[in-house]
């Protein structure tokens, strides 16, 4: 007994696209192709066929190793190594989602901390991260920025996930309108050198070579405050994005630590 594709894609549950992708990659064939209509037929057999693809991707196996598993090796043992292999895959994968979401949490906790900051007066802070790599040189416009991020990250021999880091600007101390120093940080892949300090922050939205406007804002509010002068700040770009008009407006910690 033969069924039409679209009784068996009624019958089996597989949508008609699934089932001629299948025939396409060599999975699932049909037991008969009407040379004139080019319709396929299969029989009542290969239901048994399709029951084990479908338990197969719903434990994460991929139609080549479904494939593999059906015309290669399909005996207990070969079923067990794969059910093996594929276990050891998800567990990747958990560890995987895992760090992701440890990642999304980090991520969150910083962008609540700045949301809530922002637009506000100076505050005292504490600041702590892994420097991953940096690079100096007279930093004039955002394509020296581009250039110095990429020499950053072609020297960092890690394997690193680019939403587990942020850029910091250390501004020229001769000349606030340059920087002199492009940072690559983390504050979840370690490395030897922690940068750890206390100062005064101030959280704004903007663009580089802008911000000369929030030094002034923080240095009165050490002056204020009778704080230790320092000539250093450091701009730390949380979040970098740009407008509908393809201007920057990203998210900046104007940091300005104690001596």
């Amino acid at each position: 007994m033969i069924f039409s594709i679209g009784e068996t894609s009624k019958l089996t549950k597989i949508s008609i696209q699934t089932l001629r992708h299948y025939d396409k990659e060599g999975l699932l064939k049909p037991i008969y192709v009407d040379e004139e209509t080019k319709y396929r037929y299969y029989s009542i057999d290969q239901f048994l066929q399709i029951d084990f693809i479908k338990r197969c991707k719903s434990l994460g196996f991929s139609l080549e190793k479904i494939k593999e598993i059906l015309y290669e090796g399909n005996n207990l043992e070969n079923i067990l190594k794969s059910i093996v292999f594929q276990k050891n895959i998800i567990e990747k994968e958990i560890e995987n989602l895992k760090n992701i979401k440890s990642n999304l949490n980090r991520l969150e906790k910083t962008l609540s901390h700045a949301m809530n900051s922002l637009n506000k007066p100076p505050q005292m802070e504490e600041l702590e991260f892994f420097i991953l790599g940096s690079s100096q040189g007279e930093i004039k416009d955002n394509n020296d920025i581009e250039t110095h991020i990429r020499k950053v990250f072609k020297k960092i021999d890690i394997s690193y996930n680019i939403s587990d880091t942020f850029i910091i600007l250390k501004v020229d101390e001769k000349n606030y309108s340059y920087y002199e120093e492009i940072i690559v940080a983390s504050k979840s892949i370690n490395s030897e050198e922690i940068y750890k300090n206390k100062g005064v922050s101030l959280y704004v939205e903007g663009a580089a070579f802008k911000n000369e406007i929030y030094f002034e804002k923080i240095k009165k509010f050490q002056r204020d405050k009778k704080l230790k002068k320092s000539e250093i700040f450091y701009e730390i770009y949380y979040i970098s994005k740009l407008d509908n008009k393809n201007e920057e407006y990203s998210l900046i910690n104007i940091f300005h630590p104690f001596g």
